[in-house]
């Protein structure tokens, strides 16, 4: 399956905005241990809390921008915490786009879970336990410093489980994540035993069993010597949840779809939105190699006997032909690819960055998988593609809230072309007026050093309705223009 991601990109306005002050991003997380996050090590080293010096130089008031002259201070008020959850963070948001801020994964995570789970609704509520939009039923708990057992784990976030991600450490659990553990209060898987949280990989240590443990949560350790048959042992977990009868994971036509990524090298940068997707339907998610198949991938797909709808993200540079074509005994085979048989002459070089955009345009009716988004009213999620734990981590806003699919810069300060191009095709447009909608909604995930004030501000400018009736607005949809379900 392949598709053209080429968009023609919006005649733009030039649009800059000054970035928000370096002390500004203390109001974040202020309750957060430093110290406990920084015994993460590697896993924060990609986030930086300051912006960079770049983008913070003092600089002459730009009158261009500021043509009463530039505003002083550092933020004329702040906005408290709500008195019963003094946790809660407040996030930076514009008409069209809603900041979702950490400086470090550990942080990304929770403002995650904070903006989604308002854990509002007493716990002994007769409804609460029913009750999935206001506190979870359970967590999935990774450290931040492998993509690929992190991506692995992301199938328990689904439906039964209802577990988003939280990051700990080898030697515990940072005090951010372990006041947000404390503030969702989740309710307890009833279909499995009322686990409470999954700890997955190097997550199941005796630090955090121990934490866990003394607040009186209920865990399950999902561990393996390595990748693939740590794949295979959660594809073998979720089935047993999910779908006790045949324990496989199923779509509710009964449909068997495996997500499936290459291993080598940075290649999980192409499977990172079939994290989404998975958040948002029962699917499996395996690994191989470009030129092999793990015994672990083989024995989760023989478990459905035939019947697999396999989707391999990336090209033959990334999964071989041959692989595509040993993994064929087991079901069906399909690319996530930016290639296109008409469009194009010779096969395009394939990218994480189109990959993404061509997995939320596509539609796969047989399998039911695809965001199929080709025209405006719906969610997205952008994430700098060197922040992979807040690609994981933000794989719950597909689960809930606006089900949103994963989309990729690759710098702070400006959208990828063919992104830009994407957002501006997909942004709404009116012909009578601008009440009757819809609109489209971006989170932008994680510091300003991984994605800059200006370019969310951008993505703001050209995600707002346009309207249809000027002679120079040549592009933006309506609400009909994303084809509907067969």
């Amino acid at each position: 399956m392949s598709f053209n991601s080429y968009v023609r990109p919006r005649t733009l306005l030039a649009v800059a905005a000054a970035l928000v002050a370096a002390a500004a991003v203390g109001l974040v997380f202020a309750g957060g241990n430093a110290g406990a996050v920084d015994k993460a090590g590697k896993a924060g080293a990609s986030h930086s809390a300051a912006v960079p010096a770049a983008l913070t130089a003092t600089k002459k008031c730009d009158k261009n921008m500021n043509p009463f002259g530039c505003p002083t201070g550092n933020g004329d008020f702040k906005v408290p915490a709500p008195p019963q959850e003094p946790t809660l963070v407040p996030t930076i948001g514009t008409k069209t786009t809603q900041r979702l801020y950490g400086a470090n994964p550990f942080q990304e995570a929770v403002s995650i879970t904070q903006h989604i789970w308002p854990a509002a609704v007493p716990l002994n509520n007769p409804n609460e336990n029913d009750n999935d939009p206001d506190r979870p039923w359970a967590l999935t708990l990774l450290t931040p410093d492998d993509p690929l057992t992190d991506i692995t784990a992301v199938p328990l976030i689904h439906f039964p489980n209802d577990a988003p991600i939280l990051y700990v450490t080898k030697s515990g659990i940072p005090q951010v994540t372990l006041n947000e553990i404390k503030r969702l209060g989740d309710t307890g898987i009833s279909r499995y035993n009322n686990v409470d949280a999954f700890l997955v990989g190097a997550a199941a240590n005796p630090a955090v069993e121990s934490q866990l443990k003394a607040i009186g949560l209920i865990t399950k350790t999902v561990t393996a010597s390595n990748v693939p048959d740590l794949a295979n042992k959660v594809d073998q977990l979720y089935g047993s949840i999910e779908n006790p009868d045949t324990g496989v994971a199923a779509m509710g036509d009964g449909q068997q779809n495996v997500m499936v990524g290459s291993m080598d090298g940075k290649d999980y940068q192409y499977l990172l939105p079939a994290t989404h997707w998975v958040a948002h339907m029962a699917s499996g998610l395996l690994w191989v190699h470009r030129n092999s198949v793990p015994s672990g991938t083989i024995s989760a797909l023989k478990r459905r006997n035939g019947n697999a709808r396999i989707y391999l993200f990336g090209g033959p540079s990334q999964i071989s032909g041959a692989v595509a074509k040993q993994l064929s005994q087991y079901g069906t085979v399909l690319r996530v690819t930016n290639n296109d048989i008409v469009a194009f002459n010779a096969n395009p070089v394939d990218n994480p960055v189109d990959t993404a955009i061509a997995f939320a345009k596509m539609w796969d009716g047989a399998g039911e998988v695809g965001w199929k988004i080709t025209g405006p009213g719906h969610g997205f999620t952008l994430v700098n593609i060197n922040d992979w734990q807040a690609a994981v981590a933000s794989a719950p806003l597909s689960h809930l809230g606006f089900h949103a699919p994963l989309l990729f810069t690759n710098g702070p300060t400006t959208l990828p072309s063919a992104v830009d191009g994407y957002f501006s095709s997909v942004a709404p447009t009116y012909l009578t007026t601008p009440a009757d909608g819809p609109y489209n909604m971006t989170y932008v995930i994680g510091s300003w050093s991984q994605i800059s004030w200006p370019e969310q501000a951008h993505v703001d400018y050209i995600s707002e309705m346009g309207n249809r009736r000027i002679w120079k607005q040549n592009t933006g949809s309506t609400y009909g223009s994303s084809a509907p379900i067969p």
